[in-house]
């Protein structure tokens, strides 16, 4: 055990159960100063609690105390831990979360008399509420456009499977923040378990239907744009945040090194969504043809747009007439009219990094060469997103088994028939 306690270091002392505990005055998110107590098994473990708390305090670092109702600390850790942690997209979705969900629903509620029942009652109250109802959406539209709820007419328009599972990832991962910081003694919301919920039927497109899109998109301004995500499965961010810099049409690859989103309002360039989405990928020579295409179109509208030209040195491959980037939605938007030239099914851009996915894997990739390609985070990623396989690849491996049993049977008229007799 470490010597005796020093001026200034805080109160440590030994309980009658052979705990330790020591206590301190640290910044509060209110901007005073309070008395915050730590435990630990031994002098220094809660020694080294006290020295941690006072740093951040002396930092102006807010140190939260365990008074603070639920959504005080999710506003405190939103503010000082998520917004340093997680990408701008995601700092958004949490905030949403919490305003929307989270602080109505449980935010009242103090942070160490929280319970598993709480957060599962909250979650299976959130999965069966009409969110129009709940945030007076129709409610709020001028009176003679409201059309459902605050008619008397309810919607329905309940949350998805998955935004409320998004719930119980964000409360996880906020309250074992405050697990760490010895707020709480364990993380309740780990007792919280769900359901399978439904999940989104993936429906790439087939090798007919992404021949009839690409020969569409030739002459497109996005050709390029639609070649990448089919081709090389790359993310809508992705293809709008690429750089110049970032492709070498001589070598034919592509470097993966940001990403274009609109969060909050304004567009940012951010970094890719996990550390292996920062890859290199080989072009294919369709892509190659395609960005050179969209490099010679890009120098004639610098040229006819002059003083004009808002490039703003990001050096993006794709940009409209003026040199300014591409509104995400936008690309979603000209994509659906490309389907319907195209004439194929009205799928999501994103559907194109799945058409990817399985293009590759039923011509013979592996799936660590499909998790390479479309930088997944690990190959179970890969495995559980894209385990499908079309019914007329089914229906192909079956022919090869039947023609295998065949040569082994000897002829089968294949009607379904046997002269084996069966036991009744």
């Amino acid at each position: 055990m470490a010597g005796r306690n020093v001026n200034g270091e805080g109160t440590i002392v030994q309980r009658k159960d052979g705990r330790w505990h020591g206590a301190a005055y640290v910044l509060t998110p209110d901007g005073t100063y309070k008395r915050r107590f730590v435990y630990g098994k031994s002098w220094d473990d809660v020694h080294e609690k006290l020295t941690r708390l006072k740093a951040d305090s002396q930092s102006g670092i807010p140190v939260v105390t365990s008074k603070l109702s639920l959504g005080e600390f999710l506003t405190y850790w939103l503010a000082n831990v998520a917004r340093i942690k997680v990408r701008p997209s995601t700092y958004a979705a949490y905030e949403t979360l919490v305003r929307i969900y989270l602080a109505p629903g449980l935010g009242k509620k103090k942070l160490a008399r929280l319970t598993a029942r709480d957060i599962r009652a909250f979650l299976a109250t959130t999965a069966r509420t009409c969110q129009c109802c709940a945030q007076g959406k129709d409610k709020a539209r001028p009176e003679r456009k409201r059309r459902c709820c605050a008619l008397g007419k309810c919607c329905e328009s309940y949350p998805s499977d998955r935004t409320v599972r998004f719930l119980l990832v964000l409360l996880r991962a906020a309250l074992e923040h405050a697990v760490r910081e010895d707020e709480l003694p364990r993380n309740v919301a780990k007792n919280v378990e769900l359901g399978m919920g439904t999940k989104r039927e993936i429906e790439p497109l087939t090798v007919e239907e992404g021949r009839r899109l690409l020969a569409a998109a030739r002459g497109n301004r996005m050709w390029a744009a639609y070649e990448l995500a089919v081709r090389i499965g790359l993310r809508r961010g992705e293809v709008l945040g690429l750089r110049w810099k970032d492709v070498d049409l001589t070598d034919g690859t592509v470097t993966i090194r940001q990403t274009l989103q609109r969060v909050g309002g304004e567009l940012l360039v951010a970094a890719p969504k996990t550390q292996r989405s920062a890859r290199r990928v080989a072009l294919p020579g369709e892509c190659v043809t395609a960005l050179r295409a969209r490099r010679a179109q890009q120098h004639g509208d610098r040229l006819a747009a002059g003083d004009k030209w808002k490039d703003d040195g990001r050096d993006l491959v794709f940009t409209t007439k003026n040199g300014t980037p591409i509104e995400p939605r936008n690309l979603n938007r000209a994509f659906t009219l490309l389907c319907e030239k195209a004439g194929v099914r009205r799928v999501r851009f994103h559907d194109l990094r799945h058409t990817c996915a399985s293009l590759l894997h039923e011509k013979g990739a592996d799936a660590r060469m499909i998790m390479e390609v479309l930088g997944h985070s690990s190959i179970r990623v890969t495995m559980d997103i894209y385990t499908f396989v079309r019914l007329d690849s089914q229906r192909s491996a079956f022919d090869r088994v039947g023609d295998a049993l065949r040569d082994i049977n000897g002829d089968d008229d294949d009607d379904g028939r046997s002269d084996v007799p069966v036991s009744a």
